[in-house]
């Protein structure tokens, strides 16, 4: 059993859900990956005529044991840092949204653009 409520499970898969175009789906998708209290939020790209497909995490949401949610960003060096413009909240809406006001400061998208 997931640490995290299931109406909160469903509010970031249908985020990632929304972040694509619908005309778009084809060649790209955003998705999340589980591991206990982290959720990390993932680009993926089509595979292409000679590869595979390519995948960059781009955003981890906490969930921490105050059961208060904080937005991480992948910074150099593989290394996670907190996202300088959020607070922790108690759902992932507010952070998720932090995310698209996000994207045009390079801290997380890059290949993708806002929707």
């Amino acid at each position: 059993m997931s640490p995290i409520p299931e109406l909160q499970q469903r509010q970031i898969d249908r985020w990632c859900e929304r972040r694509v175009p619908a005309g778009q789906r084809g060649e790209y998708s955003v998705m999340s990956r589980w591991r206990g209290r982290i959720v990390t939020l993932v680009e993926r790209r089509a595979a292409w005529a000679s590869g595979g497909a390519a995948e960059r995490p781009f955003a981890q949401l906490r969930y921490g044991l105050d059961e208060m949610w904080s937005l991480y960003y992948l910074a150099d060096a593989g290394r996670w840092r907190p996202y300088p413009r959020s607070v922790p909240e108690i759902s992932p809406v507010p952070l998720l949204d932090d995310l698209d006001r996000g994207a045009e400061t390079g801290y997380f998208f890059q290949w993708l653009s806002p929707c």
